[in-house]
C-alpha cells in the first residue's frame, strides 16, 4: 500500500520551486483555471511507468527557460519511507524521464517502485468518454488493464510498433521472409490484447453486478468489446491467415484491418441502449461506477490499493455523481488527490480532508 507523503516540484510546468506535504487520505486542490492544479496531480504519476496522466512529451514537462525539471516526492510503501527523484535527462537530443528510489537507478529499485504504485484516474475528458473515439475508449480500457499489470504498456507498444513495420514493409513488397515472421508475432500480441482486455471486461462487469446490489445504482451497465473481427475462440492460425490475405488490402490502405487496434468498447444501459445516449452527466456517474468496479477488483483480487486522481472532478457533480464519489471515498482506505476551481464544490465530503489553495501559490 502506497501513499504519496510529499512533493516537491523545481522548474516543472507552472512551477519554479513548489513544496507540499499531503494528507494520507484526501488531497483537494483547488483554485482558478490554469493555477497548476492538474500540473500537480500529473507530476505524482509521472512517479509510475510512462510519461503522467497527459502522455506528454518531457521536453513539455520543463518550465519556459529552464533546462531540466526535477520532481522529489517522499512515499510511504508498506510503512516504510522512500525518497523518489524524477527528473529529465537529454541524450542524443532527446530528452527522458529518470526515476531514482533512494538514489538508487538500478532496474531492482524500479521495478519495486513499479510493483508498489498504481493509480485510477479521471479526466474531465471522460465526462464524454462514450461519445469520444474508440481510440479513447481503448485507451480507457487499457489504463485499467495498467492499474494492476505494470508490463502491459510494453506489450501494447510492441504491437504497436510490429503494426508500422508491417506496413513499412508492403509498401516496399520486400522482404517477405521477414514479413512472415512479424505477422506471426502480431497475431500472438494481437491474441494476447484481445484476451486481457475481455478479461477485464468480465471482471468489471461482475464488479458492477455485485456493487449494483448494495449501492442502488439508478441503472446497470454492461461492458462489451465491439469488434468485427474478434471472436472469444479464435486461433492463432486463424487470424495469421486472415492478416496475410488482407495484405493487398492493407498495402493500398497503408494500415491494418483486423486487431485489437481496431477494437471499440461499448457500455449498455440496463440491457436497452448504448450509452453514448446519456447525458454528459450520466456518463460520468457510468465512469466513476467502473473506477469504483475496478478499485473493488484491485483491492479484493489483486491485493492492489491504487491512488485515485481525479482532475477537475467538482463539475457535473449531481446528487447521484456524489453518491458514487462519496461511496469510493468511504469504501476503500487509499489515497485521493481530487481537483475542482471552487473549494465548496467538495463541501459533501464529510470526512476530514486536507484543502489546498492553488491559486494563491
Amino acid at each position: 500500500m502506497a501513499k504519496i507523503k510529499s512533493i516537491e516540484f523545481k522548474n516543472f510546468r507552472n512551477f519554479e520551486n513548489f513544496k507540499t506535504s499531503f494528507d494520507n487520505k484526501i488531497n483537494i486542490l483547488f483554485g482558478d483555471n490554469g493555477c497548476g492544479k492538474t500540473n500537480i496531480l500529473e507530476g505524482i504519476s509521472l512517479i509510475a511507468k510512462g510519461r503522467g496522466i497527459r502522455n506528454s512529451n518531457i521536453h513539455n514537462l520543463i518550465k519556459k527557460k529552464a533546462d531540466n525539471f526535477r520532481i522529489i516526492n517522499n512515499i510511504e510503501i508498506h510503512k516504510n519511507n522512500y525518497d523518489i527523484e524524477i527528473f529529465s535527462e537529454k541524450s542524443s537530443d532527446k530528452f527522458k524521464k529518470v526515476i531514482k528510489v533512494n538514489n538508487d537507478l538500478s532496474k531492482e529499485s524500479l521495478d519495486f517502485l513499479n510493483q508498489s504504485i498504481s493509480y485510477l484516474i479521471f479526466m474531465p475528458e471522460m465526462e464524454r468518454l462514450f461519445q469520444a473515439s474508440p481510440s479513447y475508449r481503448r485507451n480507457f480500457l487499457d489504463r485499467l488493464i495498467f492499474s494492476s499489470r505494470n508490463d502491459y504498456n510494453r506489450l501494447i507498444n510492441k504491437y504497436k510498433k510490429l503494426l508500422l513495420e508491417r506496413v513499412k514493409i508492403l509498401q516496399v513488397n520486400s522482404d517477405y521472409d521477414w514479413l512472415n515472421n512479424i505477422e506471426k508475432e502480431i497475431c500472438t500480441l494481437g491474441l494476447e490484447i484481445y484476451n486481457l482486455r475481455n478479461h477485464q471486461l468480465n471482471f468489471l462487469n461482475n464488479e458492477l453486478s455485485i456493487l449494483k446490489n448494495d449501492h442502488k445504482f439508478q441503472f446497470s451497465v454492461k461492458l462489451k468489446i465491439k469488434d468485427d473481427f474478434f471472436i472469444k475462440d479464435i486461433d492463432h492460425q486463424e487470424y495469421l491467415s486472415t492478416l496475410q490475405n488482407l495484405r493487398t488490402h492493407d498495402r493500398h490502405y497503408g494500415g491494418t484491418k483486423i486487431g485489437p487496434h481496431r477494437s471499440d468498447v461499448i457500455s449498455i444501459i440496463n440491457d436497452d441502449f448504448d450509452a453514448s445516449m446519456l447525458s454528459t452527466g450520466q456518463q460520468k456517474t457510468v465512469v466513476l461506477m467502473v473506477l469504483l468496479a475496478q478499485c473493488n477488483f484491485l483491492i479484493n483480487n489483486k491485493k492492489i490499493n491504487p491512488i485515485f486522481l481525479f482532475d477537475e472532478i467538482g463539475s457535473h457533480l449531481d446528487d447521484i455523481n456524489r453518491q458514487v464519489l462519496l461511496d469510493i471515498i468511504n469504501r476503500f482506505e487509499v489515497q485521493f488527490f481530487l481537483t475542482g476551481t471552487d473549494k465548496n464544490l467538495f463541501s459533501f465530503i464529510s470526512t476530514n480532508a486536507q484543502f489546498y489553495n492553488i491559486t494563491n501559490i
